[in-house]
Protein backbone atom coordinates (compact mmCIF):
# COMPACT_ATOMS: atom_id res chain seq x y z
CA UNK A 1 0.00 0.00 0.00
CA UNK A 2 2.69 2.02 0.77
CA UNK A 3 4.20 1.22 -2.15
CA UNK A 4 1.03 2.30 -3.94
CA UNK A 5 1.17 6.19 -2.73
CA UNK A 6 4.95 6.51 -3.29
CA UNK A 7 4.66 5.47 -7.34
CA UNK A 8 1.06 7.84 -7.02
CA UNK A 9 3.06 10.50 -5.95
CA UNK A 10 5.84 10.52 -8.24
CA UNK A 11 3.51 10.46 -11.47
CA UNK A 12 1.38 13.32 -10.03
CA UNK A 13 4.62 15.23 -9.84
CA UNK A 14 6.44 14.28 -13.33
CA UNK A 15 2.91 15.06 -14.95
CA UNK A 16 2.99 18.33 -13.00
CA UNK A 17 6.47 19.27 -14.24
CA UNK A 18 5.09 18.32 -17.64
CA UNK A 19 2.10 20.18 -17.83
CA UNK A 20 3.93 23.42 -15.92
CA UNK A 21 6.78 22.88 -19.18
CA UNK A 22 4.11 22.86 -21.60
CA UNK A 23 1.60 25.82 -20.12
CA UNK A 24 4.33 28.09 -18.05
CA UNK A 25 5.88 30.63 -19.99
CA UNK A 26 9.39 31.96 -19.50
CA UNK A 27 10.67 35.05 -21.04
CA UNK A 28 13.30 34.56 -23.10
CA UNK A 29 16.44 37.17 -24.06
CA UNK A 30 19.00 37.32 -26.48
CA UNK A 31 22.30 38.70 -24.78
CA UNK A 32 24.84 40.72 -27.18
CA UNK A 33 27.55 43.84 -27.15
CA UNK A 34 26.96 46.43 -29.73
CA UNK A 35 28.56 49.71 -30.62
CA UNK A 36 26.03 52.86 -31.03
CA UNK A 37 26.69 54.56 -34.17
CA UNK A 38 25.13 58.04 -35.77
CA UNK A 39 22.03 57.17 -38.02
CA UNK A 40 23.82 59.24 -41.01
CA UNK A 41 27.02 59.79 -41.37
CA UNK A 42 29.74 62.35 -43.99
CA UNK A 43 33.17 62.03 -44.36
CA UNK A 44 35.72 63.64 -46.18
CA UNK A 45 38.94 61.67 -46.72
CA UNK A 46 41.93 60.96 -49.07
CA UNK A 47 42.78 57.18 -49.94
CA UNK A 48 46.11 56.15 -50.29
CA UNK A 49 46.37 56.19 -53.91
CA UNK A 50 45.30 60.28 -53.49
CA UNK A 51 42.28 60.26 -54.85
CA UNK A 52 39.95 62.33 -53.01
CA UNK A 53 36.20 60.49 -51.35
CA UNK A 54 33.50 61.57 -50.21
CA UNK A 55 30.81 59.66 -48.81
CA UNK A 56 27.14 59.95 -47.32
CA UNK A 57 26.27 56.49 -45.25
CA UNK A 58 23.29 56.23 -44.19
CA UNK A 59 23.66 53.50 -40.99
CA UNK A 60 19.75 53.35 -40.41
CA UNK A 61 19.08 51.65 -43.34
CA UNK A 62 22.12 50.27 -44.45
CA UNK A 63 22.69 52.54 -47.71
CA UNK A 64 25.37 54.37 -49.46
CA UNK A 65 23.60 57.69 -50.23
CA UNK A 66 26.36 58.79 -52.29
CA UNK A 67 30.07 58.65 -52.99
CA UNK A 68 32.02 60.90 -54.90
CA UNK A 69 35.58 60.04 -56.09
CA UNK A 70 37.58 63.03 -57.63
CA UNK A 71 41.38 61.88 -59.39
CA UNK A 72 43.44 64.55 -60.30
CA UNK A 73 45.72 64.38 -63.23
CA UNK A 74 49.12 63.85 -62.77
CA UNK A 75 51.24 66.75 -62.37
CA UNK A 76 47.88 69.27 -61.36
CA UNK A 77 48.60 71.50 -58.34
CA UNK A 78 45.64 70.86 -56.20
CA UNK A 79 45.17 71.69 -52.86
CA UNK A 80 42.08 71.50 -50.79
CA UNK A 81 41.28 74.70 -48.50
CA UNK A 82 38.67 72.81 -45.08
CA UNK A 83 36.71 75.77 -43.91
CA UNK A 84 37.55 75.89 -40.33
CA UNK A 85 34.95 77.70 -39.24
CA UNK A 86 32.65 74.16 -39.84
CA UNK A 87 35.10 72.92 -37.04
CA UNK A 88 33.69 75.70 -34.11
CA UNK A 89 30.27 75.61 -35.36
CA UNK A 90 28.09 73.29 -33.00
CA UNK A 91 26.09 71.92 -35.41
CA UNK A 92 26.66 71.87 -39.01
CA UNK A 93 23.42 72.90 -41.23
CA UNK A 94 22.80 71.33 -44.83
CA UNK A 95 24.29 73.40 -47.28
CA UNK A 96 27.16 74.32 -45.35
CA UNK A 97 30.72 74.48 -47.25
CA UNK A 98 33.16 71.86 -45.90
CA UNK A 99 36.22 71.98 -48.11
CA UNK A 100 36.92 73.56 -51.55
CA UNK A 101 39.42 72.21 -54.06
CA UNK A 102 41.79 74.51 -55.74
CA UNK A 103 43.01 72.91 -59.31
CA UNK A 104 45.25 74.56 -61.43
CA UNK A 105 44.96 72.51 -64.56
CA UNK A 106 41.11 72.64 -63.69
CA UNK A 107 41.23 76.76 -63.90
CA UNK A 108 43.66 76.43 -66.47
CA UNK A 109 41.59 74.48 -68.81
CA UNK A 110 38.59 76.99 -68.29
CA UNK A 111 40.62 79.85 -69.14
CA UNK A 112 41.85 78.42 -72.15
CA UNK A 113 37.75 77.17 -73.10
CA UNK A 114 36.88 81.02 -72.55
CA UNK A 115 39.67 82.45 -74.46
CA UNK A 116 38.98 80.13 -77.41
CA UNK A 117 35.24 80.73 -77.43
CA UNK A 118 35.59 84.19 -77.93
CA UNK A 119 38.06 83.97 -80.59
CA UNK A 120 35.62 81.91 -82.21
CA UNK A 121 33.05 84.20 -81.69
CA UNK A 122 35.09 87.08 -83.13
CA UNK A 123 35.39 85.06 -85.71
CA UNK A 124 31.99 84.44 -87.04
CA UNK A 125 30.87 88.10 -86.02
CA UNK A 126 33.69 88.93 -88.84
CA UNK A 127 33.01 86.63 -91.23
CA UNK A 128 29.35 87.15 -91.02
CA UNK A 129 29.77 91.24 -91.76
CA UNK A 130 31.22 92.58 -95.42
CA UNK A 131 34.37 94.06 -96.18
CA UNK A 132 35.91 97.37 -96.12
CA UNK A 133 39.03 98.68 -97.96
CA UNK A 134 40.48 99.92 -95.03
CA UNK A 135 39.09 97.38 -92.78
CA UNK A 136 42.67 95.76 -94.04
CA UNK A 137 45.14 98.11 -92.62
CA UNK A 138 43.21 98.51 -89.43
CA UNK A 139 43.09 95.00 -89.16
CA UNK A 140 47.04 95.04 -90.19
CA UNK A 141 48.04 97.31 -87.28
CA UNK A 142 46.34 95.46 -84.82
CA UNK A 143 48.12 92.36 -85.36
CA UNK A 144 51.32 94.58 -84.73
CA UNK A 145 49.98 95.87 -81.74
CA UNK A 146 49.22 92.22 -80.70
CA UNK A 147 52.27 90.84 -80.92
CA UNK A 148 54.01 93.52 -79.28
CA UNK A 149 51.64 92.74 -76.18
CA UNK A 150 52.15 89.13 -76.65
CA UNK A 151 55.94 89.58 -76.91
CA UNK A 152 56.07 91.22 -73.04
CA UNK A 153 53.37 89.35 -71.67
CA UNK A 154 55.38 86.25 -72.62
CA UNK A 155 58.13 87.79 -71.07
CA UNK A 156 56.88 88.12 -67.78
CA UNK A 157 54.97 85.25 -67.63
CA UNK A 158 58.49 83.39 -68.31
CA UNK A 159 59.84 85.55 -65.43
CA UNK A 160 56.86 84.75 -62.91
CA UNK A 161 57.08 81.03 -63.62
CA UNK A 162 60.68 80.92 -62.58
CA UNK A 163 60.09 82.84 -59.30
CA UNK A 164 57.50 80.59 -58.65
CA UNK A 165 59.17 77.39 -58.85
CA UNK A 166 62.07 78.78 -56.79
CA UNK A 167 58.76 80.28 -53.91
CA UNK A 168 59.86 83.43 -54.34
CA UNK A 169 56.12 84.24 -55.34
CA UNK A 170 52.61 82.56 -54.83
CA UNK A 171 50.75 80.31 -56.98
CA UNK A 172 47.91 82.77 -57.20
CA UNK A 173 50.67 85.62 -58.62
CA UNK A 174 51.54 83.13 -61.21
CA UNK A 175 48.64 82.29 -62.09
CA UNK A 176 47.26 85.51 -62.77
CA UNK A 177 50.52 85.73 -65.20
CA UNK A 178 49.50 82.83 -66.96
CA UNK A 179 45.87 83.83 -67.12
CA UNK A 180 47.09 87.05 -68.73
CA UNK A 181 49.63 85.31 -71.17
CA UNK A 182 46.83 83.09 -72.33
CA UNK A 183 44.80 86.23 -72.99
CA UNK A 184 47.28 88.21 -74.91
CA UNK A 185 48.20 84.85 -76.55
CA UNK A 186 44.12 84.53 -77.99
CA UNK A 187 43.88 88.85 -78.97
CA UNK A 188 47.29 87.92 -81.14
CA UNK A 189 45.42 85.11 -82.89
CA UNK A 190 41.79 87.03 -83.06
CA UNK A 191 44.06 89.81 -85.19
CA UNK A 192 45.68 87.26 -87.08
CA UNK A 193 42.23 85.41 -88.62
CA UNK A 194 40.53 89.06 -88.36
CA UNK A 195 43.12 90.47 -91.24
CA UNK A 196 43.28 86.92 -92.94
CA UNK A 197 38.81 87.45 -92.91
CA UNK A 198 38.88 90.91 -94.12
CA UNK A 199 41.33 89.98 -97.02
CA UNK A 200 39.61 87.00 -98.22
CA UNK A 201 36.17 86.70 -97.09
CA UNK A 202 34.43 83.45 -96.15
CA UNK A 203 31.98 81.13 -97.20
CA UNK A 204 28.73 79.55 -95.55
CA UNK A 205 30.46 76.44 -95.13
CA UNK A 206 33.09 78.67 -93.07
CA UNK A 207 30.31 79.95 -90.74
CA UNK A 208 28.30 76.77 -90.28
CA UNK A 209 32.17 75.54 -88.96
CA UNK A 210 32.57 77.75 -87.01
CA UNK A 211 28.79 77.71 -85.13
CA UNK A 212 29.52 74.31 -84.65
CA UNK A 213 32.53 75.53 -83.10
CA UNK A 214 31.25 77.30 -80.99
CA UNK A 215 28.17 74.97 -79.30
CA UNK A 216 31.20 72.51 -79.18
CA UNK A 217 33.01 74.80 -76.98
CA UNK A 218 30.27 75.76 -74.63
CA UNK A 219 29.34 72.19 -73.97
CA UNK A 220 32.68 71.66 -72.82
CA UNK A 221 33.02 75.26 -71.07
CA UNK A 222 29.80 73.47 -69.49
CA UNK A 223 31.45 70.79 -68.25
CA UNK A 224 34.61 72.67 -66.72
CA UNK A 225 31.95 74.78 -64.91
CA UNK A 226 30.34 71.65 -63.60
CA UNK A 227 33.26 69.80 -62.21
CA UNK A 228 34.74 73.07 -60.83
CA UNK A 229 31.14 73.36 -59.22
CA UNK A 230 31.64 70.09 -57.82
CA UNK A 231 34.84 71.05 -56.18
CA UNK A 232 32.70 73.39 -53.76
CA UNK A 233 31.63 70.36 -51.30
CA UNK A 234 28.86 70.76 -48.93
CA UNK A 235 27.36 69.36 -46.14
CA UNK A 236 24.46 67.15 -46.97
CA UNK A 237 22.99 66.55 -43.07
CA UNK A 238 22.31 68.35 -40.37
CA UNK A 239 24.99 67.51 -37.50
CA UNK A 240 27.64 68.07 -36.03
CA UNK A 241 31.55 67.22 -36.68
CA UNK A 242 33.25 64.48 -34.68
CA UNK A 243 36.84 63.71 -34.09
CA UNK A 244 37.74 60.11 -35.24
CA UNK A 245 41.74 59.16 -35.20
CA UNK A 246 42.57 55.69 -36.20
CA UNK A 247 46.43 54.34 -36.28
CA UNK A 248 46.10 51.90 -38.71
CA UNK A 249 43.77 53.19 -41.37
CA UNK A 250 45.60 54.35 -44.57
CA UNK A 251 43.32 56.88 -45.64
CA UNK A 252 43.79 60.42 -44.28
CA UNK A 253 40.50 61.56 -42.69
CA UNK A 254 39.54 65.33 -43.14
CA UNK A 255 36.31 65.72 -42.01
CA UNK A 256 33.63 63.96 -40.55
CA UNK A 257 29.71 64.68 -39.40
CA UNK A 258 27.56 62.93 -37.72
CA UNK A 259 24.08 63.20 -37.75
CA UNK A 260 23.53 63.12 -33.78
CA UNK A 261 19.53 63.87 -33.49
CA UNK A 262 19.31 59.90 -33.81
CA UNK A 263 21.46 56.80 -33.21
CA UNK A 264 21.44 53.34 -34.05
CA UNK A 265 23.04 50.25 -32.13
CA UNK A 266 25.09 47.27 -34.12
CA UNK A 267 24.77 44.58 -32.56
CA UNK A 268 26.54 40.96 -33.61
CA UNK A 269 23.85 37.73 -33.11
CA UNK A 270 24.84 33.98 -33.48
CA UNK A 271 23.77 32.38 -36.58
CA UNK A 272 21.96 29.92 -34.23
CA UNK A 273 20.16 32.63 -32.61
CA UNK A 274 18.75 34.05 -35.66
CA UNK A 275 15.16 32.48 -36.08
CA UNK A 276 13.95 34.21 -32.80
CA UNK A 277 15.19 37.20 -34.16
CA UNK A 278 12.69 39.75 -36.19
CA UNK A 279 12.17 43.76 -36.76
CA UNK A 280 9.63 45.36 -34.07
CA UNK A 281 11.52 43.93 -30.97
CA UNK A 282 12.23 45.70 -28.32
CA UNK A 283 15.74 45.96 -26.90
CA UNK A 284 17.09 47.14 -23.65
CA UNK A 285 20.54 48.66 -23.69
CA UNK A 286 22.87 49.51 -20.67
CA UNK A 287 25.95 51.08 -20.30
CA UNK A 288 27.67 49.70 -17.15
CA UNK A 289 30.24 52.23 -16.70
CA UNK A 290 28.08 55.05 -17.05
CA UNK A 291 24.98 53.84 -15.50
CA UNK A 292 22.78 54.35 -18.50
CA UNK A 293 19.91 52.52 -19.60
CA UNK A 294 18.72 52.86 -23.05
CA UNK A 295 15.76 51.57 -25.06
CA UNK A 296 15.73 50.31 -28.63
CA UNK A 297 14.13 48.70 -31.42
CA UNK A 298 15.39 46.87 -34.08
CA UNK A 299 14.83 47.68 -37.46
CA UNK A 300 16.57 45.55 -39.54
CA UNK A 301 18.31 42.15 -39.60
CA UNK A 302 21.44 41.74 -42.37
CA UNK A 303 21.08 38.64 -44.49
CA UNK A 304 24.90 37.37 -44.62
CA UNK A 305 27.15 35.92 -42.06
CA UNK A 306 30.40 36.93 -41.17
CA UNK A 307 32.97 35.43 -38.79
CA UNK A 308 33.76 37.08 -35.24
CA UNK A 309 36.36 35.35 -32.99
CA UNK A 310 35.95 32.11 -35.14
CA UNK A 311 31.84 31.95 -34.36
CA UNK A 312 29.53 32.55 -37.40
CA UNK A 313 27.48 36.07 -36.37
CA UNK A 314 24.72 38.01 -38.22
CA UNK A 315 24.28 41.99 -37.21
CA UNK A 316 21.25 43.17 -36.08
CA UNK A 317 20.41 47.06 -36.42
CA UNK A 318 18.48 48.42 -33.50
CA UNK A 319 17.19 52.01 -33.57
CA UNK A 320 17.62 53.81 -30.31
CA UNK A 321 14.49 56.00 -29.00
CA UNK A 322 16.14 57.73 -25.93
CA UNK A 323 17.22 60.95 -27.93
CA UNK A 324 17.09 62.84 -25.05
CA UNK A 325 20.10 61.47 -23.70
CA UNK A 326 23.74 62.55 -24.49
CA UNK A 327 25.09 59.39 -26.60
CA UNK A 328 28.37 59.54 -28.33
CA UNK A 329 29.51 57.85 -31.33
CA UNK A 330 31.55 54.52 -30.54
CA UNK A 331 29.89 53.78 -27.38
CA UNK A 332 29.80 49.96 -26.04
CA UNK A 333 26.77 48.74 -24.86
CA UNK A 334 24.98 45.78 -23.27
CA UNK A 335 22.27 44.57 -25.34
CA UNK A 336 19.00 42.07 -24.50
CA UNK A 337 16.92 41.20 -27.40
CA UNK A 338 13.12 40.66 -26.21
CA UNK A 339 11.93 37.76 -28.16
CA UNK A 340 9.00 37.02 -26.17
CA UNK A 341 7.59 34.83 -23.86
CA UNK A 342 8.16 31.01 -24.62
CA UNK A 343 6.80 27.41 -23.07
CA UNK A 344 9.75 25.81 -20.56
CA UNK A 345 10.04 23.12 -22.79
CA UNK A 346 11.17 25.50 -25.55
CA UNK A 347 13.07 26.74 -23.88
CA UNK A 348 15.06 24.03 -22.13
CA UNK A 349 15.16 22.93 -26.12
CA UNK A 350 16.97 26.85 -26.76
CA UNK A 351 19.13 26.17 -23.75
CA UNK A 352 20.53 22.87 -25.09
CA UNK A 353 20.90 24.33 -28.37
CA UNK A 354 23.18 26.97 -27.15
CA UNK A 355 25.60 24.90 -24.93
CA UNK A 356 25.58 22.74 -28.09
CA UNK A 357 27.16 25.61 -30.71
CA UNK A 358 29.24 26.85 -28.47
Amino acid sequence: MKNRYLLLFWITVIAGIIVFSYYAKIPYQIYSRGVVMPAEEFSLRKSGNGTLVSAHKNYLRNITKQITITEFQRGDLASIRINNQILQKDIVLPGDTIAVIVSNEENKRHTELLAELIVQKSLLKVYSTGDKPEAVKIALEAIIKAEQEYETQSRLTERSRVLFEKGYIPQEEYELSFNQYQIKKQNLNIARLNHEMVSTGAKQEQLNYISASIRALEIQIEQVEERLDAFNILSPINGRVVERRSLQNTDESFVNIADVSKFIVLLPVDIHQLAYVEPGQEVALKMGSYGISLSASIVSVDNVVQMIDKQQKVFVTAEIQNNDITILPGMIVDASIQCGKISSLDFLKRLFRIVYAN
